[in-house]
Formats: structure tokens, sequence, C-alpha cells
């Protein structure tokens, strides 16, 4: 198995690339989705719940992300509060369905905070699609004002910091096929290291 850990800006094309590298055979795992499957367990909205109160919760009793962020806008005290209970949890995830991955896959999982959770670890080949930020910006499917939007990409590494991180980097200001095209090289790569172990 080769683990390829994907990761870039908000808005850069990250869930696109995902999105490529399952069309082209690979076992894909966005930490967003689990993030937001942690949200609907009891005991971590019980915990969040208790720290934030009943208003960050849907009418099911589960997190509702969009109420939360909003909770913890400018307060970084409470984000790193929320980091600390979320990040473990998350990483054990992920190394749990790494660990139920058949052996000769490749698995690339999708990490927006790959480098300041210091998840690096558990990837063989870490990968980051950036892009301008105006491109970022119009690309954003969060729906954040431009405030949010900049509070949020204070709190991430910045691009240089991924890039100088990663093993392979693209500049995602082009369209869907020239993102491919990139995805499609950096597949290749991670199936000569699978090629590799045999």
């Amino acid at each position: 198995m080769v683990t390829v850990g994907l990761t870039g800006g908000i808005g850069a094309g990250k869930s696109t690339a995902l999105a490529i590298f399952g069309e082209l055979g690979a076992i894909t795992i966005s930490a967003d989705q689990l993030v937001h499957e942690l949200y609907a367990r009891p005991l971590v909205a019980t915990e969040v719940e208790a720290r934030f109160g009943p208003s960050v919760l849907d009418p099911h009793g589960r997190v509702d992300t969009r109420l939360l962020a909003e909770a913890v806008r400018g307060r970084r005290r409470e984000l790193r509060w929320l980091e600390r209970l979320t990040h473990p949890l998350v990483a054990e995830e992920i190394e749990r369905r790494i660990g139920d991955a058949p052996a000769r896959t490749v698995v690339v999982c999708e990490v927006p905070l790959l480098f300041e959770s210091g998840f690096e670890r558990l990837f063989d080949l870490v990968v980051t699609v950036e892009a301008g930020g105006e491109t970022r910006r119009r690309r954003s499917t969060h729906g954040f004002d431009v405030d949010m939007f900049s509070e949020l990409e204070a709190l991430q590494a910045s691009s240089e910091r991924r890039v100088a991180g990663s093993d392979l980097s693209f500049f995602n200001d082009g369209d869907r096929e020239e993102l491919g095209h990139f995805v499609q090289e950096a597949y290749g790569r991670a199936l000569g290291m699978l090629e590799e172990r045999r």
C-alpha cells in the first residue's frame, strides 16, 4: 500500500483533485468528511455543546459546522480547543481506514490542515494543490464572506510552507483538465512506489 496526503489552500481544488484520484482507481478519504461524521457522534456533540452551548447543534442534536464556525470566529483559543478535540480523533480514523484498505492499493487522503496537524507522518507521498488568492476565493464552495475567508486562511500554513513540505505541488489556476494531468502524474508516482514494494 502507498498512502498519499493531499492538501492545499481553501478553494484551491483539493476536493476536485481527490475526485480525480478516485476516478483513476485510488481509495479516497476526506478529513473534512470525517470531521462531519465525528460531529454526528453523541459523545463529541455533547463535548462541543458543553463548551459552546446548544446553539451550535442542529435539530437532530448533531454539531452544525456552519454555526460552530460562527461560534469560534475571532476566538483563537476556542478554535485551538476544538482542534485538540478533533485532530486526534481524525488521525485515529484515518489510520483505521488506511489499515482496512487492501494491501495493493493507493490510498489518498485530503487533509486541509495536514502540516498544521502534524499528519505528515501518516503518508508516503505528500501532494499540495495551490492557487492564487482571487481564484481560491471565487472557487470556495464554503460560501464564507471575505472576512471569514481571510480569518480561516490566516490559521493555515502558508502556500510556501505547504509547497516546501510536499513531494509534489501544482498551482491550479487553470481548468480541470490541467489539474487532471497533474493528478495523473501524482497517481503514477504513487503506483511506481507501490511497484517498488512488490
